[in-house]
């Protein structure tokens, strides 16, 4: 594929004054096969495209909203990537390009589709909703079973269906791959497909027990309605069963034996029309169900599995080996895939014969729920003592591990660790992603395995200690925790700083590691709070605190502030005492809009910085005070002077820049806008030459700008910040930024395009409980009558 030249001279307002709504349905589907073929996130794919054309990830976005770039060599790139990267045909290609203005397209469509597939009466495809996994590998078999759920689907009236078998049988794979089929796309097999697929999993969490609320909230995300998150538990089942009724859906729950939610339960047997439920599980626990009972695979199946997995892991021995040879594994396997991978990995590790360790399996039982014990039981035998310690390690993860923390945690030497790594991988007890970069590289456990290792570890799924432990010692535990701990201790300090504000100093790198290390981070917190290791707690709180908020999770904020207020009191650290008091808890309240809680905590942590004489926190939090006096409307004089304070206590730049900005809000406010935007360039003027970042200026210059009807000039303002910062930026200033945007349109007499990002900034603050902006969105959204 040629890369267009970059244009930085491109305009942002290719078609302003209309959108096509066809276009940006069209562009959307593409783009979404590209994400769900290559299983990647929709921001990704995103990226790549503006970086192939040299524009930012937000004008792809701004395309996807229906405004249609003017350049006809873009029009033809997307087309051409959306192509070969995605799932797309024919049809779609000639609509993409004359719902795009493209003149004579049949040329391009001729070069791209030489195939054509499309057919006269052919069925268009909508646009999907999903968060499906990826396929992966070849699906081998089981057509009787895929049948049998798609009858479900098509005829029956049960609405609830249960695949239903032993570990590593399939259930999971089945449930994907039959999904995929009751999408819109070339995989379709079904009459009437679905308008969304949600896709659970018990597995996501940490003690594998899935819940109603993470299941609605899943829901709702989906279906592109994650305000309804953050309604109150009666609300919200009566919302997403609103969506359900109007919003054909196939939800699925992966792993429901681990499930103790009987809510959960409950609502999956009562799924409304015109959707279904379809769930997996090791046993029969449901009244009332089309149940998929799931055996060995067939005869030929297996062995074609056998032979494919071989040849994957080089026993090419054993892949060329005739049928009745492997039928003998086969059958002391009792046909599943996943104990026949295991096998596998045990014959190319234990370099015996083939026929060796078939015996060793007859032997061991001809109950295939005891042949996984006996394959693990092997495997473990196997392994020496170093290896056994990266198991057991990895299986303290909440989801992956990075090499170097699992090399930390387990502290194995180099050599053992990459010793044990291979052999791992090899015996199929480890899966790696893949990576140029060894350093890159992230590892997980099957769920099978990981159940396997923390029973050798001696704690149960939610990684507590088994009463009757039979597995390591509580000394090993502890001192695997300990290691777990200390290695994201270390990291949190190293990749966040020591600081409770280095953060401003952060860039978009640091915050994408943080973020992929947060389950862990989150779950090293708890355990280092349960061992009042406070020194560990301020250094994990430090590195959490930030982004958790900026990603929208203010709950999370709280309660790593409360974790890290108890550290800092019991350490005497006052000074990360008033931090948190101040900025941890008191802006958190502020911005819920409780203003009584917001006083508690900002008159603490003023009292305390008074008597530590640090200044810094004092002028924060009268500047906090000051957004509190300004959002209860109250006389704008308190408002004034706790800035003024403010500005009197530090000379500090980054906190005389918030309180400058405090001073340009209350300006505005007053629709002072002349004076709004001196205090808001003043405030930018404050951080030249510092260390610290804070772009949400970019912001609040737009909003003076609008409001002295420089409207080219605000636009850019609210561009700038969202090109750069529209990803790991602090949500609450995206939202505001796309308020902004909002308010733009509809000055411009454009009520769609104001309703668009009305909606976004709404589903962003929403979630966040962000009461004083969400006021402004709602008065907006009231206007438009949206």
């Amino acid at each position: 594929m040629t890369l267009l030249p970059c244009d930085l001279a491109t305009c942002y307002f290719e078609r302003t004054t209309m959108t096509n709504s066809e276009f940006k349905l069209l562009l959307k589907e593409g783009i979404d096969s590209v994400a769900n073929r290559q299983g990647k996130k929709v921001s990704i794919v995103e990226e790549e495209i503006g970086e192939a054309l040299c524009v930012s990830p937000h004008t792809v976005q701004r395309w996807k909203r229906g405004y249609v770039p003017n350049d006809l060599q873009r029009l033809e790139f997307l087309t051409a990537y959306c192509q070969q990267h995605g799932r797309v045909d024919r049809t779609w290609g000639r609509r993409f390009l004359i719902q795009g203005g493209f003149p004579a397209p049949e040329a391009v469509l001729d070069r791209l589709f030489p195939a054509p597939s499309a057919q006269p009466g052919e069925r268009d495809v909508p646009r999907v909703f999903h968060n499906l996994p990826p396929r992966y590998g070849e699906f081998i078999g089981r057509e009787a079973e895929v049948a049998r759920v798609l009858e479900w689907v098509e005829t029956s009236r049960w609405p609830l269906a249960s695949i239903e078998g032993m570990g590593g049988i399939g259930k999971t794979s089945l449930a994907i791959e039959v999904a995929h089929r009751c999408l819109p796309g070339p995989s379709l097999t079904i009459a009437h497909p679905f308008d969304a697929v949600v896709w659970t999993s018990a597995r996501d969490y940490p003690d594998f027990n899935l819940r109603l609320d993470h299941v609605l909230d899943t829901i709702a995300r989906v279906l592109d309605y994650p305000h309804l998150a953050q309604l109150p538990p009666e609300q919200k089942v009566g919302a997403v069963d609103k969506l359900l009724r109007s919003h054909r859906t196939l939800l699925l729950a992966d792993n429901l034996e681990t499930v103790t939610d009987l809510a959960l339960v409950k609502f999956l047997e009562q799924i409304p029309e015109p959707s279904l439920a379809l769930v997996t599980t090791r046993y029969k626990q449901l009244r009332r169900v089309w149940d998929i009972p799931l055996y060995g695979l067939k005869d030929a199946e297996i062995l074609t599995l056998i032979r494919r997995h071989s040849h994957r892991i080089g026993l090419e021995v054993v892949a060329g080996a005739d049928d009745d040879t492997l039928q003998r594994l086969a059958v002391a396997t009792g046909n599943n895939p996943k104990a026949v991978e295991l096998s596998l990995g045990l014959i190319k590790q234990k370099g015996l014969p083939f026929n060796t360790v078939v015996d060793e399996l007859y032997r061991a039982s001809q109950m295939v729920s005891e042949v996984f014990d006996y394959i693990f039981a092997e495997a473990w035998k196997l392994l020496d003592d170093e290896t056994r310690q990266v198991l057991l390690a990895m299986s303290l993860f909440v989801s992956s591990a990075s090499r170097a923390a699992l090399a930390a945690v387990s502290k194995v030497a180099d050599f053992d660790y990459f010793k044990a790594i291979e052999q791992l991988v090899g015996m199929s007890l480890l899966e790696a992603s893949e990576a140029l970069d060894l350093s890159q590289q992230r590892y997980w456990l099957h769920p099978l395995t990981q159940i396997f290792a923390r029973h050798q570890l001696g704690v149960d799924l939610s990684l507590h200690a088994l009463r009757n432990n039979g597995g390591a010692s509580p000394q090993k535990i502890a001192e695997l925790k300990t290691n777990f701990c200390n290695f994201f201790a270390a990291w949190s300090e190293k990749k966040a700083g020591r600081g409770f504000w280095d953060f401003a100093a952060w860039n978009a790198g640091q915050y994408a590691e943080i973020h992929q290390e947060l389950p862990n981070l989150l779950i090293a917190i708890e355990w280092a709070y349960a061992h009042k290791n406070w020194e560990q707690v301020l250094a994990l709180a430090k590195a959490i605190v930030h982004p958790v908020y900026y990603q929208g999770h203010p709950d999370k904020r709280i309660k790593c502030s409360e974790y890290a207020l108890t550290a800092a009191k019991m350490l005497g650290a006052k000074e990360d005492e008033v931090w948190f008091l101040v900025h941890g808890l008191g802006s958190i309240y502020l911005l819920r809009g409780d203003y009584d809680t917001t006083e508690k905590y900002l008159s603490q942590g003023i009292q305390l910085a008074k008597e530590i004489n640090l200044r810094e926190a004092i002028a924060l939090g009268h500047t906090y005070r000051a957004y509190k006096a300004l959002q209860l409307d109250e006389e704008l004089t308190a408002a004034r002077h706790n800035v003024e304070i403010a500005l009197s206590s530090t000379q500090e730049p980054l906190f005389r820049h918030r309180a400058l900005q405090a001073a340009g809000h209350i300006a505005r406010y007053i629709h002072d806008y002349e004076q709004a935007k001196a205090y808001y360039l003043e405030s930018i003027q404050c951080l030249a030459g510092s260390p610290y970042r804070d772009p949400s200026s970019e912001v609040w210059l737009g909003f003076a700008d609008l409001g002295l009807g420089q409207h080219e000039q605000a636009v850019n303002h609210f561009r700038a910040y969202l090109d750069v910062h529209g990803k790991y930026g602090n949500h609450r200033v995206v939202a505001m930024a796309k308020l902004g945007l909002a308010l733009f349109y509809e000055a411009h007499g454009q009520p769609a395009q104001a309703a668009d990002f009305a909606h976004e900034a709404f589903d962003l603050l929403a979630p966040m409980n962000a009461q004083w902006e969400l006021k402004q969105v709602q008065e907006l959204m009231a206007r438009l009558a949206v």
